[in-house]
């Protein structure tokens, strides 16, 4: 028996908030913290934490730094996220146009 594409797709991506910050990041280059926040409608402790998890399994890059005194996060899908995520949607749509 063949493995199914629904075995396939990962945790970590899968996640409904994941999924939401991966997918706004595969349309730009970076973000600012803030900016993502506010199109995703999350809290700073969500964000952040979810942004952990990504940058832990390599999905994203997470670059923080001062501008003007203030200071600033940038995130963006890294190399191996945007493969990765790529991969995960090629799963995604095997498992929704399946038929019995």
């Amino acid at each position: 028996m063949s493995e199914q594409p629904h075995t396939r797709l990962t945790n970590v991506i899968h996640s409904p908030t994941r999924l939401a910050v991966l997918g706004a990041l595969r349309g730009v280059g970076q973000v600012n913290f803030a900016d993502l926040r506010n199109s995703l409608e999350l809290t700073d402790s969500d964000l952040s934490r979810q942004l952990k998890i990504l940058e832990e399994e390599g999905l994203v890059d997470i670059t923080k730094y001062r501008e003007k005194r203030k200071p600033v996060t940038r995130i963006r899908l890294s190399e191996s996220g945007r493969e990765r995520f790529d991969e995960y949607l090629a799963e995604l749509r095997k498992v929704v146009n399946t038929s019995l």
